[in-house]
């Protein structure tokens, strides 16, 4: 529409004890990548290119849960094997249930950002929006 900025995909939320990210996108498989963005912006695990492409299956009781496991899925690739992350591209078998490509690359090189232990369900929410959908997620610190 003319006039009208465009809204992030996603923004970063500060809270008193722990930090959040609010995503958005016209498709659900939208939301969860920009999700991931937001979450490697916060960890600062953004990579430019890789080189192991990985998929990555995901199961929940609901998609809210669905999404937190999602990102927990992103924050163990960075910390359990020092994953820097060039793409994810999510699609979805069932409302709860998604596979994720993961492009990525190793490196021994500390984090410059947030280091993450968890997403949580503290004030989870995904709804749909008559233009697309939006989550928000907080995250231990």
């Amino acid at each position: 529409m003319a006039g009208l900025e465009a809204r992030p995909s996603f923004e970063i939320l500060e809270h008193t004890a722990d930090i959040g990210l609010r995503a958005r996108g016209k498709m659900p498989e939208e939301l969860f990548e920009n999700a991931a963005a937001g979450l490697l912006e916060i960890l600062g695990a953004a990579a430019r290119e890789g080189s192991t492409d990985e998929e990555i299956a995901v199961e929940a009781d609901d998609p809210a849960a669905l999404l937190v496991h999602f990102l927990d899925e992103l924050i163990y690739l960075v910390d359990a094997r020092g994953a820097r992350i060039a793409a994810t591209t999510v699609r979805f078998d069932t409302a709860t249930r998604l596979r994720a490509r993961v492009t990525w690359t190793p490196s021994d090189e500390p984090l410059e950002g947030t280091e993450l232990k968890a997403a949580t369900l503290h004030q989870l929410s995904l709804e749909e929006r008559a233009d697309g959908y939006e989550a928000t997620v907080f995250f231990d610190v």
